[in-house]
């Protein structure tokens, strides 16, 4: 690995300003968000709600992101990316407040669906900006970086968020794990989000390209279908599981949270190994062959990890499924940007988001139903299939691109800042 770390060191300091506040930025969030996260479904289900509510609660900010991609695209294109930030940061502070302070099923609901509106603000936004912020020859280091640094960010809040939890409830509320102690846990990750707000104030840059209606007029449909739909099936299969996957570790062997905060820090941890070793694999297979690879080798981890039932070999096949799978995002991120030009980029960007949290959110919705009758059994053979079949869909409709032109050919063409 010393050869990917050289390349990895010697494209970070080429790397523009813009980009570095901007992995600055998104770890920075990710930290904060971990924090939050890794209690929030326990706290939500320590309130009283069952999980076909969770099931609801998890849904509705994958929705939102689908319904205001595409309008905030067209209708904030010439806002700066400066300003995009901040907002996104703005409506995300204000969300997790809310959700740490309301425990009524309307506001639950509602700052849901802000937190919904402030990931749709910053997804449009970072696929772009990073675009523009990187030239052909950095680009999928800066992707693939990005991505591990918001990663490695998350592992650490997990364990934050273990920590900070089990302190509040020994120190504060008589050692039990209560709606209380998860709720100062989540009060602490909002204080940490504004930790963010420096770095976004020191990006100086604007979009540039079309306007957002002509973009999307302009973006040709088949292939915007075709180049998203085997991601767009990966995050159905994604939603079944994912977002229940603390759920999982805790009913399935009843971890305190001390040791659940330490279990899903290795999830991240290995969602940054991924994005490490992707462009090192990519300059080997091509990018097509990578994601191929990456995709396929998880699906026997993953079977492992749903159906073992033993408590190590779950955890190491889930720590090995997440590498791999997560391995391929980075990858399908410049993939997805190469086949469109840099005046459709933020349209491209758009509808991915669009798509992605709309099968998500549909699958989360579905799964906190089957738990209710089936427990992760069903859920987990429907992520297997899902991703059977977006690999397979890869293989036939994009593996003749690896052999008819070079990895740097399909890299976007713009200029770097």
């Amino acid at each position: 690995m010393s050869n990917p770390l050289r390349s990895y060191a010697a494209g970070f300091t080429a790397f523009s300003s813009n980009a570095r506040n901007f992995l600055l930025l998104t770890g920075l969030m990710s930290f904060a968000q971990s924090v939050f996260s890794l209690v929030f479904n326990l706290y939500i289900l320590e309130l009283g709600y069952d999980r076909d509510f969770l099931g609801v609660i998890g849904s509705i900010p994958n929705l939102t992101v689908a319904a205001l991609a595409i309008p905030l695209a067209v209708f904030c294109a010439a806002l700066s990316a400066r300003k995009a930030l901040l907002a996104s940061l703005g409506l995300n502070f204000a969300a997790m407040a809310g959700l740490a302070s309301f425990t009524g099923r309307g506001p639950l609901m509602f700052f849901s669906a802000l937190s919904g509106a402030s990931a749709a603000l910053l997804a449009i936004t970072a696929l772009p900006l990073m675009a523009r912020s990187s030239s052909e020859r950095e680009r999928q280091h800066l992707f693939s970086f990005q991505f591990a640094v918001s990663m490695t960010a998350a592992f650490a809040g997990n364990l934050v968020s273990g920590w900070l939890t089990s302190f509040w409830a020994s120190g504060f509320y008589g050692g039990g794990e209560g709606a209380q102690a998860y709720r100062a846990t989540m009060l602490a990750a909002c204080a940490l989000l504004l930790a963010a707000v420096p770095p976004a104030l020191r990006i100086r840059e604007r979009r540039e390209g079309a306007p957002g209606g002509a973009a999307f007029a302009s973006l040709p449909p088949g292939l915007a279908l075709l180049v998203l739909a085997p991601q767009l099936i990966i995050a159905f299969g994604a939603g079944m599981i994912m977002p229940f996957l603390n759920i999982f570790f805790k009913s399935g062997f009843a971890l305190p949270i001390s040791s659940l905060g330490f279990f899903m820090a290795l999830m991240p941890l290995a969602m940054a190994a991924g994005g490490l070793i992707g462009p090192w694999l990519v300059g080997r297979l091509g990018r097509v062959r990578a994601m191929i690879a990456f995709q396929s080798l998880s699906i026997p981890f993953l079977a492992t990890m749903g159906f073992s039932g033993l408590l190590l070999p779950t955890v190491l096949a889930t720590f090995a499924r997440t590498m791999l799978m997560n391995a391929s995002w980075p990858v399908y991120s410049v993939f997805m940007l190469g086949h469109f030009p840099a005046s459709q980029h933020q349209a491209a960007s758009a509808l991915y988001t669009a798509g992605w949290n709309l099968a998500s959110a549909a699958a989360a919705r579905l799964s906190g139903r089957l738990q209710m009758d089936f427990g992760f059994t069903l859920p987990f053979l429907i992520t297997i299939t899902c991703y059977s079949a977006a690999t397979l869909l890869l293989s036939r409709k994009f593996l003749k691109e690896d052999s008819k032109k070079p990895v740097a050919a399909t890299a976007i063409k713009e200029e770097a800042e």
